[in-house]
């Protein structure tokens, strides 16, 4: 199967052409604000890359949120627009399903059993969007909801999933010398903070940190695995962004 896979919910943009299990092509933007110009090109060179037609494709992902609203509606409104002239199936991803992913997959031969996997994506002012997972049999179980705080409420709640103080785990799956591992790019921005408060802590390298085709495959067969590998539902009609944010209204005074 041939995956064609969009991630513009941070300032680090990437397009990966997956054919089964191994990476054909990539690309990178990594502008300021510039994912809405350079996207189409980025697309349309990693597909030529790959020596491929968008009509090669087979399914288009892309990550829906959290993340960067502008670049979520870029990133969707492109995977919207694909689907519908090609005529392809269209799967949304959570961004932090993928970024977990992503930094397991970077760190397997490092990961160890009940290790935690948390992504944190940064929203400023070291308030962050995470959830939190544990390694159990080799693969990611989720232990948490999307959730947001700031970074040392964080390190507060991965302290206490070390140490098998959160309800969300079955009983007797704790392990208080559990290594954290932290992916995405609120773990880049508050790498320091997160050392200094938990100690035990590991990293993927730069390059995986922010999301890897691994990753991606992943999170796009997971999806589907749960369909029942059925790809007739992925429609681009039923795509949406999903920002997990509340609106906010401040009245201004007289």
């Amino acid at each position: 199967m041939r995956k064609l896979f969009i991630d513009t919910s941070a300032k680090l943009a990437n397009v990966f052409v997956i054919e089964n299990e191994r990476l054909l092509s990539f690309g990178i933007d990594n502008g300021e604000k510039t994912h809405a110009s350079n996207l189409l090109p980025l697309i349309d060179k990693a597909l030529c890359d790959a020596g491929m037609k968008l009509a090669d494709v087979d399914v288009i992902g892309v990550t829906a949120g959290p993340g960067s609203y502008t670049g979520l509606r870029i990133g969707v409104s492109c995977g919207k627009m694909l689907a519908y002239g090609a005529g392809k199936p269209l799967v949304t991803i959570n961004t932090l399903d993928f970024l977990a992913f992503s930094g397991f997959g970077a760190l397997t031969d490092g990961a160890e059993e009940g290790d935690i996997v948390i992504p944190l994506i940064d929203a400023r002012n070291t308030l962050c969007f995470y959830s939190a997972f544990r390694v159990k049999d080799g693969k990611l179980n989720a232990v948490s909801d999307v959730r947001s705080d700031y970074i040392g409420d964080i390190a507060a709640f991965a302290e206490k999933l070390r140490s098998g103080g959160n309800d969300d785990l079955p009983a007797g799956n704790t392990k208080t010398t559990a290594k954290i591992i932290f992916c995405g790019d609120g773990a880049l921005r508050n790498r320091d903070a997160l050392e200094s408060d938990l100690g035990k802590t590991a990293f993927p390298d730069d390059k995986d940190v922010t999301g890897n085709y691994k990753g991606a495959l992943t999170a796009v067969a997971a999806e589907i695995e749960a369909a029942g590998g059925d790809l007739s539902g992925f429609t681009p009609e039923k795509a949406c962004a999903n920002y997990y944010k509340e609106v906010h209204v401040t009245l201004k005074g007289n």
